[in-house]
């Protein structure tokens, strides 16, 4: 099967399943009274719609190959058989790059950043805390969206775009498929200008592919560091979740991540030149 038959069914399919579910929650955005609207459904909406990737890749497997291949995706995500250097950096570079973010603000103080957001009073280490939070990431919290974008998309599109084209590529259709959550009330998404997203999940998505690729494609690696990249934004806040001025930190964390990912472009560039 060829690249364009393959991805375009699998965008088209993901976007459908994603988006069907905020129909209440747009028509309330235009106007018009749904009888299932409302912070509950808005809720089951944001949870839902992060399995349409993971849906979309195993419902096209099974139709092309049967059970076997799309249960074999599935099994894909748990060979953790990695070198630790690499599982180390899926899972800290995520978190330097919010920690280092965080710091700048508050040293400077050209923003100022809510605390983090992991309980003060729990009675136990904060990292204790911080296991089943990652887990829940990595589960129902964005990490299963690996399934569709790195474990399906990824290196089909890297045949056909080479490695920025497809890194870049599918950051920006990813984070374009995030769009509805800006038209859900009380989201976080809302505070954040959406064109900086897009920038940063095409930033991350290169990050992503340079971990993957060095991995042998071992989708634990994107899957880990999805599910930690959700997860430290809890521990190192980086945007203010009011409209009260630019966002500040936010623009120094997305700057942070293109500078890093700017980097392994110009790396990949020159190896390819070098081969």
């Amino acid at each position: 099967m060829n690249t364009e038959r393959r991805l375009l069914p699998f965008f088209l399919l993901t976007f459908a399943l994603s988006w069907v579910v905020f129909i209440p929650p747009f028509l309330d955005w235009i106007g018009v009274p749904t009888p299932i609207g409302g912070p509950g459904y808005n809720g089951f909406a944001n949870f839902i719609s992060t399995f349409g990737p993971l849906f979309a890749a195993v419902i096209l497997l099974w139709r092309d190959g049967g059970w076997r291949s799309a249960l074999g995706l599935l099994k894909s995500g748990f060979d953790f058989r990695i070198r630790p250097l690499l599982l180390g950096a899926a899972i800290l570079l995520p978190v330097a790059t919010a920690w280092v973010a965080s710091s700048l603000v508050s040293a400077t103080g050209i923003d100022t950043l809510p605390g983090s957001m992991v309980p003060q009073d729990l009675g136990y280490p904060a990292a204790i805390w911080l296991v089943p939070a990652f887990l829940s990431m990595m589960v129902f919290g964005g990490g299963q969206e690996e399934f569709g974008w790195r474990g399906y998309a990824q290196r089909p599109m890297q045949t056909a775009l080479g490695f920025a084209g497809s890194a870049l590529a599918l950051g920006a259709i990813w984070g374009l498929w995030h769009l509805p959550l800006w038209i859900v009330p009380g989201d976080p998404h809302v505070y954040i200008p959406f064109p900086v997203f897009v920038v940063f999940t095409m930033a991350f998505s290169v990050q992503m592919l340079w971990l993957f690729q060095l991995s042998g494609y071992k989708l634990a690696v994107p899957w880990i560091m999805h599910g930690v990249q959700n997860t430290v934004l809890i521990v190192f806040p980086v945007y203010r979740l009011d409209a009260a001025g630019p966002q500040t930190g936010l623009f120094v964390y997305v700057g942070l991540n293109i500078l890093v990912a700017g980097l392994i472009l110009l790396a990949s560039a020159r190896d390819r030149r070098g081969a």
